[in-house]
């Protein structure tokens, strides 16, 4: 037999003064709460100009990524090259910003999917509980019990190498986690006098996670996801240096890293430039997080 909502009262039918709330917080982002957060700028000052030069690369008077000259090896950074050359002559700058490419694909997929599939296994464990709670948090209690980046290496050599099979294995090291704290919140949400309210009237399971659960939950959610993102960077570029990540000659951070350590005494540029713009970049995406979390967090602005 289906329920009826059309007896739901208006005060129900309509989102609940806490999912208000939680959309009010998101609105503030764009209010000027997030840009004018002083951890915001700071992460833009570092990021933005990166971006710009990640996406302008093909018109940048640079030689490509892949392209060679002997009569250019190991040179220092200088007007020609910012960032110097390898040993094969390669521009270092050209080949990190094509780096950058790879890890902020890498980044923004794995905090997209991570996200996503942490609210919607989240949600159904925490709101439903029993069988359901019980099957998904026993096979998150098998994923969390391996280290992140020891997950991430094994799934890789089951999967293989490449763009997409490093996304997915880190993405898969990283759901887990936020299933736990996705269910932490429901479990925090359904007990609540709105959400027993709606139930006294039957409104549908499923218009609650709608409505008045998932909502509520997005806030702390988004700041996980910004962190996700900085620390697959950060994964990425270690499978890369261990040679288990993107493989030459297709150029990523860790193998270009990699490709200097030899070098470190004649030719430090190799591997110390791209190691910056991979800690520029994360710390980038940490500062965003804490902007995210100030900017939604009503306590910030006490």
């Amino acid at each position: 037999m289906t329920q009826d909502t059309t007896n739901i009262p208006q005060s129900l039918s309509n989102p609940s003064s806490l999912s208000r709330a939680a959309r009010g917080q998101l609105a503030r982002i764009s209010q000027g709460r997030f840009l004018g957060n002083r951890k915001t700028r700071v992460a833009l000052v570092i990021l933005v100009p990166i971006l710009l030069l990640t996406a302008f690369a093909p018109i940048l008077p640079l030689q490509g990524p892949l392209e060679t000259n002997l009569r250019a090896m190991m040179q220092p950074p200088s007007l020609e090259h910012p960032f110097g050359t390898d040993r094969m002559g390669r521009d270092i700058l050209a080949r990190t910003l094509a780096g950058v490419q790879i890890s902020l694909l890498v980044g923004l997929s794995v905090a997209a999917i991570a996200l996503v599939a942490g609210i919607f296994l989240g949600t159904l464990a925490g709101f439903f509980g029993g069988i359901v709670d019980r099957t998904v948090m026993s096979i998150v209690d098998i994923f969390l019990a391996f280290p992140s980046l020891l997950l991430a290496i094994g799934l890789v050599a089951v999967m293989g190498t490449g763009v997409i099979p490093v996304i997915f294995a880190i993405a898969l090291a990283d759901v887990p986690r936020f299933i736990r704290l996705q269910r932490s919140l429901v479990l925090s949400l359904r007990s609540r006098a709105f959400i027993d309210a709606a139930r006294t009237v039957s409104a549908p399971q499923g218009w609650l996670m709608r409505r008045h659960i998932v909502p509520n939950t997005v806030a702390p959610m988004l700041v996980a996801a910004s962190i996700a993102a900085a620390n697959a960077i950060l994964v990425e570029a270690s499978l890369s240096f261990l040679g288990l990540g993107i493989m030459p000659p297709t150029p990523s951070l860790g193998n270009i890293i990699r490709d200097g350590q030899t070098y470190l005494e004649q030719a430090w540029w190799i591997s110390t430039l791209p190691g910056l713009v991979i800690l520029a970049i994360a710390i980038s995406f940490h500062f965003l997080s804490d902007g995210v979390r100030e900017a939604l967090d009503p306590r910030s602005r006490q």
